[in-house]
């Protein structure tokens, strides 16, 4: 292949690189509008770094000018706590026009507990004009931080002292497992958030459960006025069975709860004004993704018209094309290499994938470093993923040029066995404890996917068997030599790594403590739970991603008999 003709079909395959990143961000049509101010929205507005498990809190000037951005886009606002930087939101509500339901945070400490609600006491006699009405506590008794009579005391001595309405906040179903609760609120705050509810909820079929629980919780507490205190979705992080967290779901959602709670005269508030990255320590990627707007302060969506999945995908695919490119051009234009023509056009076909693949790594690295820390170790990953579609692109270079066979190049095998080892640890963990943690398809695509292109490359351009073309031990290495050590055990364990994922959607869904009182004996179980092993796409996608990543340690062992 001449250097013209290099230059040309590498400008070819990364034109197509951006048009398939163009394609894969094209906007998504939704029929759902309404473009009517929300009556409320949840408001901390925690800035980068800033994390109430850390006492950093936001400052005067930040709550002010995150309650400007709010102007138009709700009539109301819900806070969480009377301190903690909150202490300023009635004066400014106040200049803005907008309104306040204000809250008291209460959890296991009593001084804490104390002034709290003396805050908001102090706050809701203040400015009666814009505190319409007080909650005090959120999801308490969901967290067990305190026993339901303690909560009880708690929201007598506000009511004893305030003339707004006055209400507690919790998941629907701590409402009806703790009745008593109703005869000492005004109205009922209860929280819909079909993603995180045990038998999780797909956003096609929201409208019907947000209607459902309403008029559930209505029928068992008749006469007493109701508040949708939070309803929303993620837009991004793990799928949860057929709930998907994206910005299309995101946007679909919220255009849902809008449209059916005006058809059937719901009082609601949305969760949340903004992203909260520090909520990322506590429920992983999808407890910080809640926002309407970004930790930038960005609109992630309109109310109407089409969804852009993502507006960042021009830079991102300018990065992967030219990424691929300057692989693709190091590897055709050697000086010693002389490629037959089929070879040329993989070898730049493949470089084009690895950078396409790398880059794809790098942006959900960058999305989910939420502080330093999380920041540094994305850049590991990254770093360790660059360096390893390197490995690949040499690889490539020495087994498909017409060059003398290179000897074998130990680095491809170890990152090999790091990335195996690494997603049998990632499956292991999802089967422990899974509920908070991301899915981790996107830190695998090059050990994945880039290996295998990389494989099926040799196998057909070489003209070698698939044993000889995946095994661990040979696809590093030109010549006869190559072997290792331990395919056996590698092969297993990711064997047994692609059965966790999808066994740890069903050993969390027979955890729910709601699951198991809708269904109490175990024939009626068995179905939801079978279902739970394939319904979840994003963990079906992982355990292919693992089985795939078994292939060249199953051929290793053939290989070696």
């Amino acid at each position: 292949m001449n250097r013209l003709l290099a230059v040309l079909v590498v400008a070819v395959l990364a034109a197509l690189q951006v048009a398939l990143w163009g394609w894969a961000n094209r906007p998504v049509p939704l029929g759902l509008s309404f473009d009517e101010p929300f009556p409320s929205v949840s408001f901390a507005p925690f800035q980068r770094g800033q994390s109430p498990l850390t006492h950093d809190y936001p400052t005067p000037a930040q709550v002010a000018a995150d309650l400007g951005k709010l102007v138009g886009v709700a009539k109301g606002v819900r806070t969480y706590t009377s301190l903690e930087g909150m202490e300023v939101v009635p004066e400014e509500a106040r200049r803005l026009g907008i309104e306040v339901t204000h809250s008291a945070w209460l959890g296991q400490r009593p001084e804490v507990n104390r002034r709290e609600i003396e805050a908001l006491v102090a706050a809701a006699n203040t400015y009666p004009d814009v505190i319409k009405r007080v909650i005090v506590g959120n999801e308490v008794l969901l967290r067990q931080d305190l026993p339901v009579d303690e909560l009880i005391l708690a929201i007598r001595s506000v009511k004893s002292r305030v003339r707004q309405p006055v209400s507690y906040a919790d998941v629907w179903a701590f409402w009806l497992k703790n009745p008593q609760l109703a005869d000492e609120v005004d109205f009922i705050t209860i929280h819909i958030l079909p993603y995180w509810e045990d038998e999780p909820i797909a956003v096609e079929d929201s409208a019907k459960h947000i209607v459902e629980i309403y008029r559930r919780v209505a029928a068992a507490f008749p006469g007493k006025p109701i508040l949708i205190g939070e309803a929303g979705w993620p837009t991004r992080g793990r799928s949860r069975g057929p709930a998907v967290a994206n910005i299309e779901n995101g946007a679909a959602f919220v255009r849902t709860l809008a449209r059916v709670s005006k058809e059937n005269g719901f009082d609601y508030n949305v969760v949340e004004a903004f992203d909260q990255p520090w909520k990322a320590q506590l429920e992983g990627t999808v407890g910080a993704k809640w926002g309407v707007e970004d930790i930038d302060r960005r609109v992630k969506f309109r109310m109407s018209g089409p969804v852009e999945p993502s507006p960042f995908w021009p830079t991102h695919a300018a990065a992967a094309a030219g990424f691929g490119s300057l692989l693709g051009l190091a590897a055709l234009l050697r000086a010693r290499a002389r490629y037959r023509l089929g070879a040329g056009l993989t070898v730049a076909l493949l470089t084009q994938i690895l950078g396409g693949l790398a880059v794809w790594q790098a942006v959900n690295a960058q999305a989910l470093a939420f502080d330093l820390t999380d920041q540094c170790w994305a850049l590991v990953r990254i770093g360790v993923q660059v360096g390893f579609a390197l490995v690949l692109a040499r690889a490539a270079v020495l087994a498909l040029a017409a060059e003398a066979p290179p000897p074998a190049d130990r680095w491809g095998e170890r990152l090999c066995t790091l990335y195996g080892v690494a997603a049998i640890t990632a499956s292991a963990l999802l089967l422990i404890d899974g509920r908070y943690r991301d899915i981790p398809c996107l830190e695998f695509l090059v050990p994945c996917l880039g290996l295998t292109a990389y494989a099926l490359a040799r196998r057909f351009t070489l003209g070698l068997g698939w044993v000889e073309a995946f095994a661990v031990g040979r696809i590093f290495a030109g010549g006869s030599a190559g072997g290792m050590s331990g395919a056996r055990t590698m092969a297993l364990g990711l064997g047994l790594a692609a059965l966790a994922g999808p066994l740890s959607e069903a050993v969390a869904l027979a955890r729910g403590a709601d699951f198991i009182a809708a269904h109490p004996s175990f024939a009626e179980q068995i179905p939801f739970l079978l279902r739970a092993l394939w319904i979840n796409h994003e963990m079906d996608a992982w355990t292919a991603m693992v089985l795939v990543m078994a292939l060249p340690y199953l051929a290793e062992m053939r290989r070696q008999g």
